[in-house]
């Protein structure tokens, strides 16, 4: 039955990973986990800062000595990579994690209570749960640390009980690999598994309260005979303190390489073995009250004390949602911790599930993830809590089923019965599935609409400049499925629209073409619900006079319209006439000239001749009113990228940015729109042929 659970548990994360989660959840932190992997099978452990910025810069990284880092240790990362390598794949390490984890809970379960019936029932309560279903068909670490801690658990109560040294060392090995992953959860089991030994030496008893080598045979008691062997734990001779040095020492003998591991690997990316890379990346990225802040180029976010009993509240309220059988699973958990027997076992699994939640408390993370706590990802951050929650409800379930009245449930009826139950917490699970389904459906949906923007072939090497609604200076920000390899050596590139500097995309990767990529770009600004999303080809257009033609139509009956060219602080206004009738088309040009030098600054004051001038944005507008107070008049601009070289030669990245401010339907907000058609920009070197129109 366990080996049924466990290949049904794996078969479940291959088909879920390969249909409805085929390109993730959504959360970029997936692409910085997929990354590490890539770059783990490049043999890098950083990046070369000069390579990847300002345009390739991956999301969740910092910056040392001129070298790019991951937020994250490597362990999960490895795994990822080694499945890659060993089946041309990343989709198996998820798998394998969640048929471990099954297994992990039986042993758990196992070993805390000598019951098998209890080990299957908690690890199929496991199996099914959706947290479980969910994040074991993602490339993210929560599930893979969870199962690597259950299972560290598990050996470390029965290394303790039997004294079998490998069972120890195991446990250790368990502990130190989810320490490669999350070490802040590994810390918390690693106190549960002290609890677990020092419990054994203080009171001289079994963690599980077991007899050393099994049940007692049938009528033993009865007869007053126990077999030398089998005396109750409560008379065994307590462990001499020599006992526990060793039991603690082969724990961590198993532990000690992956601390070696962690530890080299903070000393190679962020300059010291004590400071991880989380820290090092941002030092506000830490728990506690306060100011905090997932990355410096972040903006912060005030994490109060409300805040946390907020977050604490909602997590706790979306819990159930999460476990197989709903709030039903949550009754039998602390039916299961109000058992008598096996007392310590059930406060140890209890203590397990308050120190999860007592150290998150005070973690940041937990406030910003309540959005996502009911159908997004769920109560990710407490996954850890999850293992001793399902053998509760587990023991819970099996202590209440051995005591239903047999005069209502006779043998025969037992199995229908017990078949009744299970399909009833079925359909209390399936009541909190759709809207999960809707969600990643709706993400899907996203994902596709992106994808199919960009063309099978572009004809050559090509780099594509991904501009999201919200601006981001990261690749994999939101589209986290447009990832690029470590040596940048693709076909096609992704990268971050940084604004005016993307001007110097160019020179950076020459012989690829350029595009632009507008996934939320509006078609049709003025009709809510139109369609979106835009994919051109841009050219650079550089020379030392630059012409600016504008064709604009001012639509009818707004007499007050005029266009403008604006330059960081400078700007240029020319009126325009209308028409009552139609509308009326309108032509104004303008020369830029590099010779001028201080006219093509933002801040207006010209640099030595020696440097270069920082980039900037040159602004094309119309705005079109019925009045001559323009407050809430309609607005086009098209915004080009230009940067000035110190010859005073100038350098465009046209066709410019459409964006669009429509009063009655946006308020004062400036969104991606399509200006074609109302706004026409037209860019040509007065020194050179090369040219580019929109």
């Amino acid at each position: 039955m366990l080996f049924v659970l466990a290949a049904l548990s794996f078969t479940l994360s291959l088909v879920l990973q390969t249909t409805l989660f085929r390109h993730g959840s959504g959360d970029a932190d997936e692409a910085a986990y997929v990354m590490q992997a890539r770059m783990l099978l490049h043999g890098q452990l950083t990046l070369d800062q000069n390579l990847v910025e300002p345009f390739f810069r991956p999301w969740l990284t910092g910056v040392h000595n001129g070298r790019v880092f991951t937020k994250y240790l490597p362990g999960w990362p490895a795994m990822l990579a080694a499945s890659q390598l060993l089946f041309g794949t990343m989709i198996v390490a998820p798998a394998l994690v969640a048929a471990a984890w099954a297994v992990g809970v039986y042993r758990l379960a196992r070993e805390l209570f000598d019951d098998v019936a209890t080990a299957l029932v908690s690890a199929a309560f496991l199996v099914f749960s959706p947290l479980v279903v969910v994040h074991t068909a993602l490339p993210m670490a929560y599930a893979f640390t969870a199962a690597a801690l259950t299972i560290a658990i598990a050996e470390v109560a029965r290394g303790t009980r039997t004294g079998a040294r490998w069972s120890l060392v195991a446990g250790g090995v368990a502990l130190g690999l989810a320490a490669t992953a999350r070490p802040f959860d590994a810390v918390l089991v690693t106190l549960v598994c002290a609890l677990v030994v020092a419990g054994r030496f203080v009171t001289g008893r079994l963690p599980t309260g077991r007899l050393p080598t099994g049940r007692l045979p049938t009528g033993a008691l009865s007869a007053g005979v126990l077999p030398a062997g089998l005396l109750p734990t409560s008379r065994r001779r307590r462990p001499s303190p020599r006992a526990l040095l060793r039991h603690t020492a082969w724990i961590g003998l198993g532990a000690l390489p992956f601390a070696v591991v962690v530890a080299a690997f903070c000393r190679h990316v962020t300059g010291s073995m004590r400071t991880l890379p989380l820290a090092a990346s941002d030092p506000l990225d830490r728990f506690g009250f306060g100011e905090r802040r997932i990355l410096p180029s972040e903006p912060p976010f005030a994490f109060t004390r409300h805040l946390a009993v907020e977050a604490w509240q909602e997590t706790v309220a979306a819990a159930p949602g999460w476990l197989f059988g709903g709030r039903a699973l949550i009754v039998l958990a602390v039916l299961g911790l109000l058992v008598a027997e096996h007392r310590r076992a059930r406060l140890l699994l209890a203590a397990n599930v308050l120190l999860v939640f007592a150290a998150y408390f005070f973690w940041w993370g937990s406030a910003m993830a309540m959005p996502s706590l009911r159908d997004g990802l769920g109560p990710h951050y407490h996954m850890v809590a999850l293992t001793p929650v399902v053998i509760l409800a587990g023991s819970g379930a099996c202590w209440l089923w051995r005591r239903l009245p047999g005069r209502f449930f006779a043998r025969p009826a037992r199995g229908p019965v017990a078949g009744v139950c299970l399909l009833a917490l079925a359909a209390v699970t399936a009541l909190a599935v759709p809207g999960k389904v809707n969600v990643q459906r709706y993400v899907n949906a996203v994902d596709k609409h992106v994808l199919d923007l960009v063309p099978n072939d572009l004809g050559g090497p090509a780099v594509v400049i991904v501009t999201p609604p919200t601006p981001s200076r990261y690749t994999q920000v939101p589209y986290h499925f447009l990832r690029n390899s470590p040596d940048l050596l693709d076909e096609v590139l992704y990268a971050a629209d940084v604004g005016a500097a993307t001007v110097g995309l160019a020179e950076q990767m020459p012989g690829r073409r350029l595009y632009r990529l507008r996934p939320d770009e509006r078609i049709a600004a003025d009709e809510p619900g139109s369609l979106r999303g835009s994919f051109v080809e841009l050219r650079t257009v550089e020379g030392e006079t630059i012409d600016v033609r504008v064709s604009a139509v001012v639509p009818a009956n707004r007499p007050y319209a005029s266009v403008y060219l604006r330059l960081g602080d400078r700007r240029e206004t020319r009126p325009l006439t209308g028409t009552a009738g139609i509308d009326a088309t309108r032509t104004v040009t303008w020369k830029l000239d590099g010779r001028s030098g201080a006219g093509l600054l933002a801040s207006g004051v010209s640099p030595p001749a020696s440097e270069a001038h920082p980039p900037a944005e040159l602004v094309v507008g119309l705005v079109a009113g019925t009045t001559s107070d323009l407050a809430r008049a309609l607005r086009w601009e098209e915004r080009i990228p230009l940067r000035q070289r110190s010859d005073g030669s100038l350098v465009l990245l046209a066709p410019g940015q459409g964006f669009r401010q429509v009063p009655e339907l946006y308020g004062d907000a400036w969104v991606q729109a399509t200006v074609t058609g109302t706004l026409g920009v037209a860019v040509e070197s007065a020194s050179l042929s090369n040219r580019a129109d929109r």
